[in-house]
């Protein structure tokens, strides 16, 4: 069994994380060490978000400019260090909410889980499958 989270935890998190640290890279000029000191993760786990060899799907974020909007608006956040940890935290599961409440990653989840189709993905959110 896959719950729709493990699939939030397995391939959205990593995006999200590869998104964020890019933009803190690029955008902001940060290095890879001032990165992970902010974020929390290692130097090794930013030079693997900034080659692309971690968070891999990050199109399914960028094609939705709310999504887009909200991550943007955290790493700036970050960045000026007006966030703690907590809020950051409070503010990726905001953000994985709207990513469930958009319906982003439904099909993706049945790809992984087959077994699920053509059962309902998201019962909380009323999401029933198209037959």
């Amino acid at each position: 069994m896959k719950p729709y989270c493990e699939v939030i935890v397995s391939t959205i998190l990593p995006a999200m994380r590869s998104l964020i640290t890019n933009e803190m890279l690029k955008k902001y000029g940060l290095t890879q060490k001032q990165v992970a000191d902010l974020v929390g993760l290692t130097q090794p786990a930013i030079s693997q978000y900034s080659r692309e060899s971690r968070g891999l799907e990050t199109k399914i974020l960028e094609k939705n400019p709310k999504i887009m909007r909200m991550i943007e608006n955290l790493t700036k956040d970050i960045v000026s260090r007006r966030v703690s940890p907590k809020e950051i935290q409070s503010r990726f599961c905001e953000i994985c909410k709207t990513i469930r409440e958009n319906k982003l990653i439904c099909s993706m989840h049945i790809d992984i889980y087959p077994a699920i189709a053509p059962a309902s993905v998201c019962p909380d959110l009323g999401h029933e499958d198209k037959q």
